[in-house]
């Protein structure tokens, strides 16, 4: 077509190929596209063909007009380059019954059309990348906020999920006793059952990943021979497509190599059947950086729970050193630490509050590290001198604790469990809400077992007899809400006494 003679036609053609270049719909872009050649050519009909990413082969994808017989056709590929120097085929467009004397013009629009299919392609990849970006920061906003690792684990591959466009994805970890890999954790509504799930060592493509370390991308899972299908038979989820990732973590060594670490896998992420297209190295990327962070909450969870098991071992050997000066009270600090949990839980406090609780009890006591061993061992009744040098221990304990950084939030227990709500206790006299909840918890729990327990002098008392006297000494003595958690939790199977776990122990050594 000479534009010279037909100038109103390339003027409404330029027009028309400029309202594309707004279009970010790839198939509305084909359709009017398609329209404008077949106008132009004064064709019969046309096709494009894309090629699809699963086979490789071209699928129909847009047809316009009729072909009765054709007496002039062409086929011209349709081109992009989605990186540079890397012309990619991504499908074809065919023409039939053109004027030939147009085929210049076809070969301009085509042109035109692989640069608007490359065009919305780098915008959709660009959008996406921006989507994944938000959806990341707004994950790493999400994990701030939290410590537990279990809900970390499973914002990460639900994230993954999301981000990835897939079906399904879990985090496996290695059982170092056998070297299998096991499901830990699935994304919601994954159709997987966590406890049937277990890949023997070295078998499947999680167990080459988590051999080799090596990030494994999988279009057809069919045609991959390390696929493991008895997970797809236990499970009835069929994998068509997969992409792992291994989980590397550090172990600190210790001995002579004190401080120095060594590099170990010890699971790996999978995300399982792609929607929408295949898995490319963007995805292999994303996946790794959340399998990077799976990896280290687990890693400080458990050095945190290494630590938090040695710091209880010497929380236990402390509270063993207490209860041995005083052979009377063996066991108490356990007992007041577990009646003191069991009304922090009945109250509804946080966990958080409800460890310092645990805590708070086992070393509410510990001030009697500094009383003479003579008074404490006392079998009869104390002189008021011997007595004034047992008040001293919650000042003892506070001082002791009040040093050490981790049990600074447990020293309200310690130094406030003598306490009474009208301020006739000990040491400092306080009054009413002067009194933190932790030390009226451990108040009442240390009570309740003292009461209840036998001693050389006395026989411990009666529960229904014990719970009359804290009754009334509510207000008084006693915080309201705490000695109801207290009744009620022993209501409620959660806590024994010392003779009543005495009696249960003997029952079961018969």
């Amino acid at each position: 077509m000479n534009a010279r003679k037909h100038p109103q036609q390339m003027l409404h053609i330029l027009e028309f190929t400029n309202q594309l270049a707004r279009l970010n719909d790839l198939n509305q872009l084909c359709n009017q596209m398609l329209d404008l050649i077949l106008d132009v050519a004064k064709a019969s009909a046309s096709h494009i063909y894309m090629v699809d990413i699963f086979s490789g082969q071209p699928t129909l994808k847009i047809t316009k007009g009729n072909i009765e017989s054709s007496s002039n056709d062409i086929s011209i590929p349709l081109i992009i380059h989605t990186e540079p120097g890397l012309p990619e085929t991504i499908g074809g467009i065919q023409i039939f019954n053109f004027m030939p004397e147009t085929l210049p013009l076809i070969h301009l629009l085509v042109d035109r059309l692989n640069a608007e299919i490359e065009r919305i392609i780098k915008f959709q990849d660009q959008q996406r990348l921006n989507e994944r970006l938000k959806a990341l920061i707004n994950f790493f906003s999400q994990i701030g906020s939290t410590l537990d690792r279990d809900q970390i684990l499973r914002l990460i591959i639900n994230d993954a999920k999301d981000l990835l466009g897939t079906e399904g994805c879990s985090l496996f970890m290695v059982d170092e006793a056998t070297g299998d890999s096991v499901l830990y954790l699935a994304s919601d509504k994954d159709p997987l059952h966590i406890e049937q799930i277990r890949v023997p060592a070295g078998k499947g493509i999680i167990g080459h990943t988590v051999k080799t370390g090596e990030i494994t991308l999988v279009s057809d899972t069919s045609r991959d021979e390390r696929h493991y299908t008895e997970v797809d038979h236990d499970s009835g989820f069929i994998t068509r497509s997969l992409l792992a990732v291994p989980l590397r973590t550090s172990k600190v060594a210790l001995g002579e190599q004190r401080g120095t670490t060594e590099e170990r896998i010890i699971g790996a992420i999978e995300a399982v059947n792609k929607i929408e297209g295949t898995f490319d190295e963007d995805d292999a990327q994303l996946l790794q950086t959340l399998a990077n962070q799976a990896a280290t909450v687990l890693h400080i969870a458990e050095l945190y729970a290494d630590a938090n098991e040695l710091f209880l071992n010497i929380i236990q050997a402390f509270t063993a050193a207490i209860d041995a000066k005083d052979p009377y009270t063996q066991g108490h600090s356990q007992r007041v630490s577990d009646y003191s949990i069991a009304i922090a839980r009945e109250l509804g406090l946080t966990l958080e509050m409800i460890y310092h609780v645990r805590i708070g009890g086992l070393l509410h006591d510990i001030g009697k590290i500094g009383v003479p061993d003579d008074i404490l061992s006392k079998p009869g009744r104390l002189t008021e001198l011997e007595y004034e040098r047992i008040k001293d221990h919650p000042t003892i304990g506070e001082r002791i604790t009040s040093q050490i950084r981790m049990l600074r939030d447990e020293v309200p227990a310690i130094v406030e469990h003598h306490e009474w709500l009208n301020g006739a206790g000990y040491p400092k006299r306080l009054k009413e809400d002067e009194i933190t909840l932790l030390g009226k918890i451990v108040s009442a729990a240390d009570v309740f077992d003292a009461m209840t327990s036998d001693r050389p002098y006395r026989k411990g008392l009666s529960v229904e007899d014990t719970f009359k006297f804290m009754q009334n000494e509510i207000g008084t003595h006693f915080d309201d809400p705490c000695v109801k958690a207290l009744i009620q939790a022993y209501r409620n199977g959660a806590i024994q006494t010392q003779k009543e776990r005495e009696k249960q122990k003997k029952s079961y050594s018969k």
